[in-house]
C-alpha cells in the first residue's frame, strides 16, 4: 500500500453496517455472515431498512432499501428483521469513541456521524513507532475485539482524501479475515487513481443535482472538472456560487479544513424546525392535534436555548393518490410578527396558517414546521419591555414563569412528564416521538 506522504495524516473510519452489526452481536451472530436488516416492520412493508448486513448486501440488497424490496430478493423467514434500538447504537458508538480516545487525544477526533469518525494521527505515528496503516489496523482490531464490529478505513493527506480513500478505494478492496479494508491516498495518487472514476456521485459532496449540472458542462469525471477549472472556472462560480471553490478544490484533491478548524467552528442557529412523516394520511382534526404537538415541542426548544422568534413557516405535503398527479402536491405558508417565545401565541399563529393553506378534502402525509430569524432572548427582551403596557408585561411574565416551570419538569422527569391534553387524543404521536431517538425507537 502506498504510504501517505504529507505533513498531516488523517484516518477515516466507517463502522461496517453499524446498526445491523450491533444487532448481530446482541444475538451472538457473526455480523459478516448473518442475514439481518434493521427495520420497524410495524410501519408496513414500505418502511425503510436503516441497515442491511453484509451477507444481504452481497445478494444485491443495499442500505436504505424498503422492506418489501428485501422480500422480493430473499424468502421470508430466511433473514432476521431487527427493530431499531437507537439507544443501544448510541451506547456502542460511545464505547467505540472511548477506544479511539485511548489512542489519540479527543481534540484530534471528529465524530462525523454515529458510525463514522475522522482522526488526525499525524503526531501519534512516532509515539507508537508505527506507520499510518499499522496504527489504523491496530485501532480497528481493538474496536473489533471489544465490540465485535469491524470497519473500513481510509488514510489521506487531508480529510477529503481520507474519506475518498475509505468510500471508493477501500470499499472495493478484498477484506482480510476480519472484514477490515484500508486504503490510502495523497494528492498525486488521487489524480492517478481516481481522476477517471465514474460516476461523480461516488465522490463526497457531489449529489445527483450537482452531477447533472456538471454533465451539462461536459464534465463526467474529477479529471474533467480539474481541467475545466483551468480555463472556465467563472462558469462554475456562476452556476454553483461559493460552492464552486469546494468542488474545484476536491477535483484537485485539495481540502484545507483541518479537525482543529472544525472544532473551533461555532454554528449560528438562525432557525429551528420539526418535520414528521405520518404513518397514514390524516385530515383536519387529527392533523391539527399533531400540528399543535409539534409547535409546542419547537417552543420547548426555544425555551431551552433561550431564543426568540419573529417568523414561522408551515409546509404540508399531501398524500399521493392515483388522481392527484395534476393537483399541487403541497401547501406552504409563513407569518411574521413581533419577537416572542410565548408558546400559546406561536401555536395560534401556526393554526392560523394551517387553516388558511389546508385543503380539507385531501389527506396530509408530511408536515414541517420552522421558526426563523432566531435571536437571543436576553438581547431582545430588554428592547421589547420598553414598549409593553403593564398588562401585557404581566401576562408575558406569567407565561414565561409557566414555561420555565414546564421546562424544569421535563428536564427532571422526562419529556412525557407534562403534556398538553391533545397528546392523549387518538392519533397523537407526541408521546411515542418523545421516546424515540432520531425518529426511531430508542
Amino acid at each position: 500500500m502506498e504510504q501517505v506522504n504529507s505533513k498531516r495524516t488523517y484516518l477515516a473510519i466507517d463502522l461496517k453496517s453499524f446498526y445491523a452489526s450491533v444487532e448481530c452481536v446482541k444475538r451472538g451472530l457473526d455480523p459478516l455472515t448473518a442475514r439481518l436488516v434493521v427495520a420497524d416492520e410495524s410501519r408496513t412493508e414500505k418502511t425503510i431498512c436503516l441497515a442491511v448486513s453484509p451477507a444481504l448486501k452481497a445478494l444485491g440488497i443495499y442500505g436504505r432499501a424498503r422492506l418489501f424490496e428485501v422480500y422480493e430478493k430473499v424468502p421470508r423467514g430466511s433473514f432476521i428483521i431487527a427493530k431499531p434500538a437507537m439507544a443501544d447504537y448510541l451506547q456502542v458508538s460511545s464505547e467505540i469513541f472511548a477506544i479511539y480516545a485511548a489512542y489519540v487525544a479527543t481534540e484530534d477526533i471528529h465524530v462525523y456521524s454515529v458510525d463514522e469518525a475522522f482522526l488526525d494521527i499525524t503526531s501519534y505515528l512516532r509515539t507508537y513507532e508505527m506507520d499510518a496503516e499499522q496504527l489504523a489496523r491496530t485501532i480497528i482490531k481493538d474496536v473489533l475485539g471489544h465490540t465485535g464490529i469491524t470497519a473500513t478505513a481510509g488514510l489521506g493527506s487531508n480529510l477529503y482524501l481520507a474519506k475518498i480513500a475509505m468510500d471508493i478505494l477501500a470499499k472495493h478492496q478484498t477484506a482480510d479475515l476480519d472484514g477490515v479494508r484500508i486504503a490510502s491516498l495523497d494528492e498525486t495518487s488521487y489524480r492517478k487513481l481516481l481522476w477517471q472514476h465514474q460516476p461523480l456521485t461516488d465522490f463526497w459532496r457531489i449529489g445527483p443535482g450537482i452531477s447533472k449540472s456538471l454533465h451539462n458542462f461536459g464534465i463526467y469525471t474529477m479529471g474533467d472538472l480539474a481541467r475545466f477549472s483551468l480555463t472556465a472556472s467563472e462558469k462554475l462560480y456562476r452556476k454553483f456560487g461559493v460552492n464552486a471553490e469546494l468542488i474545484i478544490d476536491h477535483a484537485w484533491g485539495i481540502e484545507p479544513t483541518t479537525i482543529a478548524d472544525i472544532k473551533s467552528y461555532r454554528r449560528k442557529d438562525h432557525s429551528i424546525s420539526s418535520g414528521q412523516v405520518l404513518a397514514t394520511g390524516l385530515y383536519f382534526e387529527k392533523l391539527r392535534n399533531i400540528l399543535v404537538e409539534m409547535a409546542d415541542k419547537l417552543c420547548h426548544e426555544l425555551h431551552e436555548k433561550q431564543l426568540l422568534t419573529n417568523n414561522l413557516t408551515l409546509h404540508l405535503s399531501y398524500d399521493k393518490t392515483a388522481d392527484s398527479k395534476s393537483i399541487k402536491p403541497f401547501a406552504h405558508g409563513s407569518k411574521s410578527f413581533s419577537y416572542t417565545d410565548e408558546s400559546n401565541l406561536i401555536i395560534e399563529y401556526f393554526l392560523q396558517i394551517f387553516t388558511q393553506i389546508l385543503d380539507p378534502t385531501r389527506p396530509v402525509k408530511k408536515l414541517n414546521l420552522t421558526l426563523g430569524h432566531l435571536k437571543s432572548a436576553e438581547k431582545i427582551i430588554t428592547q421589547l419591555d420598553l414598549f409593553k403596557s403593564p398588562e401585557i408585561a404581566t401576562r408575558a411574565k406569567r407565561n414565561q414563569n409557566l414555561e420555565q416551570a414546564t421546562l424544569l419538569i421535563k428536564q427532571k422527569y422526562g419529556k412525557n412528564a407534562i403534556l398538553r391534553g391533545t397528546s392523549y387524543l387518538e392519533g397523537s404521536t407526541m408521546r411515542e416521538r418523545n421516546q424515540q431517538i432520531g425518529g426511531h425507537r430508542a
